[in-house]
């Protein structure tokens, strides 16, 4: 089911790099009916002053339905990505109401021109763990500052999966 999840967050990215020395996070939620039609897609990200966006066609499409749920509810998911420069790991709490569905934590080096020179995961839970690893990590490019010390070279990034299901009203 999170097989996706790589090929939506790249289809999010819409700066040409990703910063090292600021904690940032974004997430696609998309609203799913009781017939695991999606409803609505949308892509939020910490960097932006207006509080997300629809998610474009590209993105939308490469988020699946999730098959049938019971009828009356209202249906949630979020996939997100938290990252945490230096070492601070971010806590991954969820949301009262929010039930995990996958949780990986990756420990990321950085080298002088942004990419990827080290990447181990650390940390993995949930039902349904994630396929946003440490390859599809190496593909992206990072920002690091000029004048970096070696602890402003090395992050946390936790990717998340969760769900949030309500009696519709």
């Amino acid at each position: 089911m999170l097989a996706f999840l790589a090929a939506a967050l790249a289809a999010s990215t819409t700066s040409p790099a990703l910063e090292t020395a600021v904690p940032w996070w974004e997430r696609i939620t998309v609203t799913v009916d009781d017939k695991g039609e999606q409803q609505s897609c949308r892509y939020e990200t910490s960097s932006s002053a207006s509080g997300g966006e629809a998610c474009g066609e590209a993105m939308a499409s490469t988020v699946p339905g999730t098959g049938k749920i019971s009828s009356g509810l209202y249906s949630k998911l979020t996939f997100e990505r938290r990252f945490s420069p230096g070492g601070r790991l971010d806590s991954g709490k969820l949301e009262p109401g929010d039930t995990l569905i996958g949780r990986q934590v990756m420990f990321l080096t950085f080298d002088a021109n942004g990419a990827v020179s080290g990447c181990h995961v650390v940390a993995v839970s949930g039902d349904a763990p994630t396929e946003y690893g440490c390859d599809q990590a190496k593909k992206e490019q990072f920002r690091v500052p000029a004048a970096a010390a070696p602890a402003e070279r090395q992050a946390f990034m936790t990717i998340l999966a969760y769900g949030h299901t309500e009696h519709l009203a």
